[in-house]
């Protein structure tokens, strides 16, 4: 047998457990946030004794199949059902100290979500343990981007603090009017690390060569690029260091409900953030688990016992997870979050995402790495793939012609290309799915 390779530099002793022995962790994490949960949130009081489980009977992670799921959607009624943003599922010990309230967005709506100190503290730690993965070391400036209403814009000043670091926050989902003023933000501060929304990276790039600086010259100082808010496909990765120069494109991901997973130094996927979270892949369908690496509906249960508490939580991401070894020696397994259900659409008899159109575009076409696009409803709505494009400045005629073929071939469908001038700046991550009339 070979073997297990060892973590390099581990960030304490969880990554120095075995694939076996984390699961055992597992279990008795898990086993404790039930307990807190039965004893302490009637959110949970009462989803445990309707489903007939008893948590003093939980002896594997195979006994969360006992527990039944819930989605936003869920959430959303009981807020409105009780007028009220508590739902039950929020720890407070110390009611001496203040809390701080944090939104989970987006298109299906808006939620309330409850942090605090503690919260603050085991959260911090475990987003440090993401960053360190990621190749964030202590001592060196770093430009980070997020959302100021996001939870984990209260775990940066903890960051900071643990990497003993000038730290440059800039705030928002997706700012490319301002990527003039991150480009400043580099520039002065010349960072060795820098956490961007993936999208947000080429507002930047853009604007330097607005001001006659060459990305190379913007990033020169940057060891590594964490990027965030979309899944980065291969080809991207390789385009990003390319234009860059940077050395290591890392990638983390989650949800604001308590998900975190980073990318190690092999790129072959996300290793989940163990004191966090524990994730389950579920058919959206039968709720059963699919087989490894197979594409199912996210279900985790958040790990930290403090504000809002989520135990088997259905984000509806479309996520794949590897619990093989890792090269890297880390034992937890590797997940993808690929897009989300709701955004996903049939064509040629199956069920893709716009991940799957952007890696089959880097695959054929690789010039188009980089290159943004819409897929249009309406195409989709009439069994075709028509995608929006912005014109190249030449040999658009012989590109649109590849395009096609390639697409007609790859997924069995009619492709259209259509050449644009402009296409909106609102929407952040993967190519998304438009009607025409959104774009104008």
């Amino acid at each position: 047998m070979t073997p297990r390779a060892r973590v390099a530099e581990p960030f304490d002793r969880l990554d120095t457990l075995s694939s076996a022995a984390l699961r055992r962790w597992w279990t008795g994490r898990v086993r404790r946030v039930l307990e807190i949960a039965v004893a302490e949130l009637p959110f949970y009081a009462e989803k445990f004794a309707a489903a007939g489980f008893d948590v003093q009977r939980f002896r594997s992670l195979d006994d969360l199949d006992q527990l039944p799921t819930f989605r936003k959607q869920d959430m959303l009624a009981w807020q409105t059902e009780r007028k009220c943003h508590r739902l039950g599922i929020e720890r407070r010990i110390d009611r001496s100290v203040g809390e701080t309230f944090t939104v989970s967005s987006g298109t299906i709506g808006t939620t309330f979500l409850t942090v605090n100190q503690r919260w603050r503290r085991a959260q911090g730690k475990s987003s440090a343990r993401a960053h360190w993965w990621a190749g964030f070391r202590p001592g060196s400036p770093f430009v980070i981007s997020a959302p100021a209403w996001h939870s984990y814009a209260a775990i940066q000043p903890y960051l900071a603090e643990f990497f003993e670091a000038p730290c440059v926050v800039v705030s928002g989902t997706y700012l490319p009017r301002y990527a003039d003023r991150i480009v400043d933000a580099l520039r002065r501060f010349r960072p060795r690390y820098v956490t961007m929304f993936l999208p947000m990276v080429f507002s930047i790039l853009t604007a330097a060569r607005r001001s006659g600086i060459e990305p190379r010259a913007l990033f020169d100082q940057v060891e590594v690029l964490l990027v965030t808010g979309a899944p980065i496909t291969p080809g991207m990765e390789r385009h990003l260091k390319e234009v860059t120069g940077v050395g290591r494109i890392s990638e983390v991901a989650g949800v604001t409900e308590g998900v975190l997973a980073t990318s190690c130094a092999e790129g072959r996927g996300l290793h989940v953030a163990p004191d966090t979270c524990y994730i389950e892949a579920l058919d959206p369908r039968t709720r059963q688990r699919v087989r490894p690496r197979e594409r199912g509906s996210m279900v985790h249960c958040f790990l930290i016992p403090e504000g809002s508490v989520y135990l088997r939580y259905d984000s509806e991401d479309v996520v794949t997870i590897d619990d093989s070894e890792c090269p890297c020696g880390l034992p937890s397994p590797r997940i993808k979050i690929l897009g989300r259900w709701e955004h996903s659409f049939r064509l040629g008899g199956d069920t893709l995402l716009a991940y799957d159109v952007q890696l089959a575009l880097e695959d054929g076409v690789p010039e188009t790495v980089g290159m943004p696009f819409v897929i249009s409803r309406e195409g989709l709505n009439a069994g075709r793939l028509r995608l929006l494009m912005p014109e190249p400045e030449r040999d658009a005629h012989d590109l649109a012609a590849r395009l096609r073929g390639h697409l007609q071939a790859r997924f069995g469908a009619a492709v259209e290309v259509v050449w644009v001038r402009d296409l909106p700046l609102q929407f952040k991550g993967v190519a998304p799915v438009l009607s025409e009339t959104q774009i104008g």
